[in-house]
């Protein structure tokens, strides 16, 4: 009987440092984000940014697209351009918007590594002819990817 209550106070004090250890984590990992302003150029369809958020080294953009327009939105991407406080353009990501229906809301998050991005600029398009592939991949695509090929190649 004493050994079940000293294995049990072990585990009480694993579990307590487990948690302990995930708050900790938890705030000094979203601690370090910063917003970042996000420039809308487009009223039709409606862009709404909830989050934006950046630290020195990366960043993410969440929101939605409300088509407030009378048809179907197909083929458009939402262009986020990606700039430093001086005003250099560091990058862009695409969004694709796929059968959008009227009023209806589709959401969408796109992380980037992009180094001390200031602000982003959101604008709609239907060019992408230069678009490189690294555009359109958001960070969880990318693990989904890699997660996948490990099960690949750990079964074959």
């Amino acid at each position: 009987m004493k050994r079940l209550k000293t294995f049990l106070l072990y585990a009480l004090i694993i579990a307590g440092f487990w948690i302990f250890s995930d708050i900790i984590i938890y705030v000094a990992i979203n601690g370090t984000y910063t917003n970042v302003n996000a420039k809308i150029y487009t009223d039709s369809p409606e862009i709404i940014i909830g989050e934006s958020k950046a630290t020195y080294i990366n960043g993410y953009v969440k929101g939605g697209i409300k088509n407030n327009t009378q048809g179907i939105i197909n083929e458009k991407y939402v262009k986020i351009d990606l700039y430093s406080a001086r005003d250099v353009k560091l990058g862009t990501k695409y969004i694709k918007i796929e059968n959008l229906e009227p009023n209806n809301y589709q959401e969408f998050e796109m992380w980037y590594k992009f180094t001390d991005v200031d602000y982003a600029t959101i604008s709609i398009t239907d060019d992408i002819k230069n678009a490189s592939e690294e555009e359109f991949l958001s960070q969880k695509t990318a693990t989904y990817l890699v997660i996948g090929t490990l099960l690949i190649l750990y079964f074959i």
